[in-house]
């Protein structure tokens, strides 16, 4: 099995790329708004609902782990821990794992995204204007990890995703 991460802040395009990646490689594509959004109908708080989306993403990695699948995974492992424990993860069963930390140092594109995501906000989507973000968060960026590709968003995705199949 081989992990292809897509991990960043809110609002900075991994769904974007993880779409045209997979249209372009026809990998699978496993999406934490996928699993956090209808549970949020089930359990009310956003850690608990967090704990249950990880723990299902372990649960389908575990069941896949001796095939032969790659999978993309939009999630945005923000915290170091948790980056730590997908990668350590992945080294104890022999998985491949690569890692892409998206990124945009557009400020001003950045906002717009989350104000277009404020018109319809998901579950998972508790952060909606680049102020709030800012409070939130403090830091704006993430720190890549070792080994880890870095993209920026302000790039078109065409150009973008070049840099990742080369990469992976």
């Amino acid at each position: 099995m081989k992990i292809i991460l897509f991990r960043g802040r809110p609002g900075t395009g991994k769904t974007t790329l993880t779409h045209a990646f997979a249209e372009r490689t026809h990998f699978a594509v496993l999406r934490k708004d996928d699993i956090y959004d209808p549970v949020s109908e089930y359990i009310k708080e956003h850690s608990d609902r967090n704990k249950a989306s990880h723990a299902v993403l372990y649960k389908i990695l575990e069941s896949n782990v001796h095939s032969d699948t790659t999978f993309i995974l939009d999630f945005a492992f923000q915290n170091s821990n948790d980056y730590s424990i997908i990668r350590n993860w992945c080294t104890e069963r022999n998985v491949k794992f690569k890692s892409v930390l998206v990124t945009c140092s557009d400020e001003k594109l950045w906002a717009e995204r989350l104000d277009k995501r404020a018109q319809n906000p998901t579950p998972n989507q508790l952060i909606t204007s680049f102020e709030g973000f800012k409070k939130h968060y403090g830091t704006m960026h993430l720190e890549p990890e070792l080994g880890e590709l870095v993209v920026d968003t302000v790039k078109l995705v065409e150009e973008i995703i070049p840099e990742v199949l080369e990469y992976v």
